[in-house]
């Protein structure tokens, strides 16, 4: 669904590249974390799979689309493909709820019968059904957000990005953000989420993909925030095929490919009907394989 081979952005007038050499892949349905500090890298990794930004170096596919060989008129079909959520809402401010959603479908010139049908159905899925005709402005901003995601996933994309979605929001509403993320996921959509907020993060058990001044220094499934690094992965030179270098296991006492090893279930709570659904994924679905990492188990190196 998505895959950075050996990508490297550098921006004019600068030193240090924005991404150096990052190597990974976000298959078809899978939820993933990109965390890191203020100028990891975590924007511009947004930017080019919606090609508001080219690669320096190295090769993106979305949507089984080469990026750097996609002409400028193919550009909105693939934009098509992408529901995009900001920090900032960026709602219309003098049109109603529904209509803040309905212009997603409008400007792609779907019929009212289905705007009629379809934005009801998305403001239920957000929890904001019977708010159709409130403004922005009379709603919180947990609820403005979840405008703005109904507005990105209206039109069911196969992938949603969420650029630092809760980074104006308290941490109990940021949680009801991600969950609502989730349960998109649970969809098939692909979920990619930039953020900083490590309460959450760490909550959800997701992949995490972490970025340090550009470079990938950590992915790892069922992740927290503070995952430690491991190697980035190069592409081999004779073969064209990933590689991973040789590098020294530490057992950590988890296995990081089963989501529920983490979970310290409560028995007291296994009979109770009013317990909540454990957050994430279900420990039973079944799970992408392959792909450039194999997140097999926590691996931890000096690299930093």
């Amino acid at each position: 669904m998505i895959l950075f081979e050996n990508v490297t952005k550098t921006y004019p007038r600068t030193t240090r590249p924005a991404l150096d050499d990052v190597s990974l892949e976000i298959p078809r349905g899978e939820f993933a974390f990109v965390v890191g500090t203020s100028g990891s890298g975590k924007s511009t990794m947004m930017q080019l799979v919606m090609k508001e930004q080219d690669v320096t170096r190295g090769r993106i596919l979305v949507a089984g689309r080469e990026l750097d060989r996609l002409p400028e008129r193919k550009v909105p079909a693939l934009r098509r493909e992408i529901g995009c959520v900001f920090q900032d809402f960026r709602l219309l401010p003098n049109k109603t709820v529904f209509q803040n959603v309905a212009y997603a479908l409008q400007v792609l010139g779907s019929s009212r019968a289905r705007i009629r049908q379809t934005v009801p159905e998305t403001l239920e899925l957000v929890g904001l059904a019977g708010m159709e005709k409130r403004m922005p402005h009379q709603l919180s901003g947990g609820e403005q957000q979840r405008v703005a995601i109904a507005r990105a996933f209206v039109n069911r994309p196969p992938i949603l990005l969420a650029d630092e979605p809760t980074g104006n929001l308290d941490p109990d509403t940021s949680l009801g953000i991600v969950q609502l993320l989730d349960r998109i996921n649970r969809t098939g959509t692909t979920v990619v989420m930039a953020t900083h907020d490590t309460v959450t993060v760490n909550a959800m058990r997701k992949r995490v993909i972490r970025l340090d001044r550009g470079v990938l220094v950590s992915d790892m499934e069922a992740g927290d925030y503070t995952t430690g690094s491991i190697p980035r992965i190069r592409l081999d030179e004779e073969t064209g095929s990933p590689r991973r270098a040789d590098e020294p296991e530490v057992a950590d006492g988890y296995d990081d490919a089963d989501p529920t090893a983490y979970d310290e279930a409560d028995e007291d709570d296994e009979d109770d009907p009013d317990a909540l659904p454990p957050i994430g994924r279900d420990a039973d679905a079944p799970r992408p394989k392959g792909g450039i990492f194999r997140r097999r188990k926590a691996v931890q190196t000096t690299d930093r």
